[in-house]
Formats: C-alpha cells, structure tokens, sequence
C-alpha cells in the first residue's frame, strides 16, 4: 500500500494535536524500573509505541492499549531479566533506552543492537561510556550488547561529549536507583527530557536541573507505578504547523504551548502568523513561503534536526533562495532526490542545502526513507499540482496517528493506494 495525495489546494479546519511520542517511548521503558501497573494516558496510537510494547512484551510485562481512550497501561511485575527478543529490539531504536532500565533494575541486561530509521550513524558509544563510569562492564557478541553492573550502580560524574538525547535518558534511567549520586554534564535539554524527569519523580525518584546542561540524580532505593498524561508531540505540532505554511490556509491547532523560540522564529521567517489561544494555536499563511536565508539545525534550544525535512519542504515552492545547514545526522538530505522529482530546485554538497523557490511543484512517484521524510514529503505532496504516491508510508505511522484522517481532516484529498516503491 501507498499514500496518495491530490494536492494544489489550501488548508482550512481545526486539528488536536497527538500525545508525545519522543516522551512515551523513554516513559515506557522507565516503567520496567518499577512493579505494578503505569497509567499513560493521550499516548499516541503509533507503531512505535506498539513495538517498544512487544519489547516490554518479550520480557515478561504486560501491556495494553485502549484505542478509544487513547491510554497505554504497563505491568511490569513480572518482567525477567534476561535477553531481549531481536525481532522486537531490531525494530525501533529507542530500544536501547532499555539498557538503562533493565540496569538499575537487575544489574545487567543482554540485548540486540537496536533499529529504527536510516538516517545516519547514530553509535552507543556515549551511552556505553557513560554506563562504564557507574560501574558497568559491556561486552559484545556479534550483533548483542551484553552489559553487567557485577556490585551494582554507583553514581558518577558523566561529561558527555555531544548533548545526545538517547545517552542523556539512558544515563537518567541508569542513575534513579542508582548507588549515591550522579551528575549528567553537557546533558540534552529536550521538552521530552524535561517530562521524562517529571515522570520519574513522581514515580519517587530524586532528580534537579532538567532542562539544563547539568542533571543530578540521587539515587533511591525504590519506585512507585504512577498515572501520568502525556503531553503534546511538539514535532506533530511543527509538521502541521509547516503543512499549512508550505499550502497556505487557516487551520487551529489544539495543543500545550510547545513550539520553542527557534521554531516560532522559522514559521515567521516563512510568512506565518501564529495566534496562540488558552487551548492551541492558529497558523495563518496567506502568501507563498518567504526564503529563510541561512537555517542551521541544533540541539535544543535550536532548530530541531526533526524540523529540517518539514521545512525543505516548505522552501520547495516559494520565492527566494534558502539556505539548511544539517549538523545532527548525515542522512537528512537522502529526500532531496524524491523532492527533485516534484520539481524542486536544490543544490547541496555534503551538509549543506541551497533551495530555491520554484512556482509550481508537480506530483509524482515518491518514497520515504524514514519517518520525518515522509512528513516533509507528504507536505511537498500537499503542496504539488496533481496527484502523488507516497511508498514507505510505514515509516510515516511510526510517529504520527491517523496520518490521512488528518490530512483530510484540514481539506485534503488522500486516500490510501496501491503502488510500486518509488
């Protein structure tokens, strides 16, 4: 099956926003620190979510989801120790998030090198390094990561050498019943890190300074099951945000207030207009997209490297030359070749991305290669005269719920299609 989307036309109505799928997945494997039954509810109805269940699955816990309510409940009494399954492993890289959890609970853990999407090297070196310091022995067996803690945790000063989101939840989850207590230097300040914390604290843990460069952990010797509601997915909100700035229209948007600075800045840049209400936003865009001159993607608090294909995207048909400078992973440029058959003008050599505006885009034959290519290609697609086939929409359910539901929800014509890969 494919996606196909006959674009052209502005968009027009009112969407909410899913529950947050970059602070589920951490929450998820936090739950396994516990005994008893975590209550996550606005989870998102998404792949991702289901496979890090069937992980959890593997090793002994029970899950469930309810559709309707949108609510994911975790058992996790009577999770073992022990390898996890490679099939469930290989299938989503938050995976790995598993080995500090599994850590702090049993003091050792054997699993398979995670997936996820291509779209680059993303190595566990900092999460290794950062776990060696605690008192971890690693070992590898072919494809496995076979991790010991033999006198169990004890905290430590960890200076990581880049700001990695994954190594800075590993390190967290290690560290909450941990031994003393621990200091994450150069920490990631991601929103999802911030209520990854909250989370834990409620569960009993004894966390300060997230969503700054230094997180300290003091260790406690148990935690608690807890009901939590998630809050919004701030790059589903930055995608329909883009969506309407590349097709131009009137759509409201019911959120949390959880777009940052960076990202507020951009849609400006575009010619956006943002009206934020008590329960959402309004994005307004009444003229082609503006040219953003120089984008640079950082780590929180800057523009995020999940924001960079929605944005090329939207450069697509506009006015002006645009320059996207992509400084996390290599591999976000591998849409530029799909974009190019919708007419997209675009240079780049090695990290760096020269977008001029064309008129019009045209439909065609496309295919994602990871999940939020597929987001910024749906756009284009919305965007394109004619119709346009949309394979690897697989990648695309990883992270967003009810993707064609929504887009028709805001005035567009999609509908699922049979279709060769592009």
């Amino acid at each position: 099956m494919a996606i196909e989307v006959c674009g052209g036309s502005h968009v027009q109505g009112e969407l909410r926003v899913q529950g947050s799928k970059n602070a589920v997945l951490p929450m998820m494997a936090a739950a396994v620190l516990c005994q008893g039954e975590t209550v996550i509810t606005n989870c998102p109805d998404i792949t991702d979510v289901h496979a890090m269940a069937e992980v959890i699955r593997g090793i002994g816990g029970n899950v469930t989801y309810n559709e309707k309510e949108h609510c994911l409940t975790i058992d996790s009494s009577s999770v073992q120790t022990g390898e996890m399954e490679e099939k469930s492993v290989k299938e989503i890289r938050a995976s790995v998030l598993f080995l500090g959890s599994m850590l702090a609970r049993f003091s050792q853990i054997k699993i398979h090198y995670p997936g996820g999407c291509s779209i680059g090297s993303r190595p566990i070196d900092f999460h290794l390094c950062g776990f060696a310091r605690m008192g971890v022995q690693t070992t590898e067996q072919e494809e496995y990561i076979c991790c010991e803690a033999p006198e169990g945790l004890h905290g430590a000063s960890i200076l990581l050498p880049f700001p990695s989101v994954g190594a800075t939840e590993n390190m967290i989850l290690a560290a909450v019943q941990a031994e003393g207590t621990t200091k994450i230097l150069r920490a990631a300040r991601e929103p999802e890190i911030v209520e990854l914390c909250c989370f834990l604290r409620k569960m009993g843990a004894k966390i300060t300074g997230e969503g700054t460069e230094s997180i300290e952990i003091q260790g406690v010797r148990k935690l608690y099951p807890v009901q939590w509601q998630l809050g919004t997915d701030r790059i589903a909100l930055l995608t329909w945000s883009m969506m309407t700035a590349g097709c131009g229209g009137d759509v409201f948007l019911e959120t949390d207030s959880v777009m940052s600075e960076a990202e507020q800045e951009v849609l400006a840049a575009l010619g956006c207009r943002l009206q934020w209400e008590t329960v959402g936003v309004r994005v307004i865009q009444q003229s082609v997209p503006h040219p953003v001159p120089y984008l640079c993607t950082k780590p929180y608090p800057g523009y995020p490297t999940d924001g960079q294909s929605l944005v090329m995207a939207a450069l697509c048909k506009g006015s002006g030359v645009s320059i996207i400078e992509e400084r996390i992973f290599e591999n976000r440029f591998r849409m530029i070749y799909q974009l190019k058959k919708m007419g997209a003008n675009i240079d780049f050599v090695s990290n760096r991305a020269c977008i001029t505006g064309v008129t019009k885009l045209h439909g065609a034959k496309i295919r994602a290669d990871d999940l939020r290519s597929g987001a910024g290609l749906l756009i284009a697609a919305a965007m394109a005269d004619g119709t346009s086939n949309l394979s690897g929409e697989q990648y695309i359910y990883r992270g967003y719920e009810r993707m064609e539901e929504q887009m028709r929800q805001i005035g567009l014509e999609v509908q699922k299609a049979s279709g060769q890969p592009a």
